[in-house]
């Protein structure tokens, strides 16, 4: 019987929570527009960090590869 008790206070709230949002349908297309905005704002920041990262380790790689072709020329020229 507990069951059928969880399962009928979950359709009560979920209509409840329906007749909620009808009720106060303006404040909560507010809320949802302005969490759509949010939303955008932190994917764009999350892409921007990941562009930053992918750029940062880039230039980390090819600073790594001058030294090793300048280590390379100059090992090189000691055996000459």
């Amino acid at each position: 019987m507990k069951e059928y008790g969880e399962i009928l206070l979950g359709v009560v709230l979920a209509i409840l929570g329906v007749a909620g949002i009808w009720h106060f349908r303006a404040e909560v297309l507010a809320v949802i527009l302005g969490v759509i905005g949010i939303i955008v704002l932190m994917v764009g920041v999350v892409f921007l960090m990941i562009g930053v990262s992918d750029v940062r380790e880039k230039g980390e790689e090819e600073i790594e590869m001058e030294v090793a072709a300048e280590s390379g020329t100059e090992e090189e020229e000691k055996s000459e």
